[in-house]
């Protein structure tokens, strides 16, 4: 009865006021890449895009029809490659690829603009914290018989061993369109933490470890459930 009276008197004060909580499920592809920066001089290293995904829970919560918050708890498998040569050495080329699972959790910021035939457009951004859970490199010259440099890498966040470290921070924005209890989002995330550790070098010989950032463009597909109902 309280709590009734209480929604009915918000409502009289604030009639923009909706305060409604949605939770639900959210899924799709990604396109991954990893961009290596301060690589020394001599060295060319270029990052190739790999798809990758994400699945998980999505909070939302409007606290008017304009503007709002949602929350997601996610594991995004990520793939990445860089393709890697001294052109001083010739023609000889070495490529590394890789894998890792984190589990990725965004908050955002959206606002509300409501069209036509009960669809909304949305806007939305906000920091996104990242934990790594595992992954896998491999390592191979570019040439007819694809020549492994290394063995197989699997310690990618061993805390002595490791190559990469494990926690992140990173930023998304997108949009998104909304029909009831549907959404399509689009986004764009990127760290903003080296995570290179300094005794990794991409089977190349460089005297220094790389600035690594991660970018992700994302394309999610969200159902949601109205918790007041």
């Amino acid at each position: 009865m309280y709590g009734k009276l209480k929604t009915a008197l918000l409502l009289l004060l604030f009639p923009s006021i909706v305060m409604a909580q949605k939770l639900g499920f959210v899924a799709g592809p990604s396109l991954d890449y990893g961009i290596l920066s301060k690589v020394e001089s001599g060295a060319v290293v270029r990052p190739v895009p790999l798809p990758g995904l994400h699945a998980g829970m999505h909070f939302e919560y409007d606290v008017t029809n304009r503007w709002g918050f949602d929350i997601q708890v996610m594991y995004a498998m990520r793939t990445q490659r860089w393709v890697m040569s001294y052109p001083s050495m010739g023609s000889l080329e070495r490529t590394m690829d890789r894998l890792t699972g984190y589990l990725d959790v965004p908050f955002h910021f959206y606002v509300n603009v409501p069209l036509p035939a009960r669809w909304v457009f949305n806007i939305f951004g906000g920091p996104v914290f990242t934990c790594g859970l595992h992954g896998h490199d491999w390592a191979f010259e570019n040439t007819a018989l694809r020549k492994p440099v290394n063995e197989a890498y699997e310690k990618i966040f061993d805390k002595d061993d490791g190559r990469i470290t494990r926690c992140e921070f990173a930023l998304e924005a997108g949009f998104a369109f909304k029909c009831r209890a549907y959404q399509a989002r689009i986004s764009y995330q990127h760290s903003v933490n080296n995570s290179t550790h300094k005794n990794f070098c991409y089977t190349l010989p460089l005297q220094s470890a790389p600035y690594l950032t991660n970018g992700e463009l994302k394309l999610s597909f969200v159902y949601l459930f109205d918790l007041r109902k």
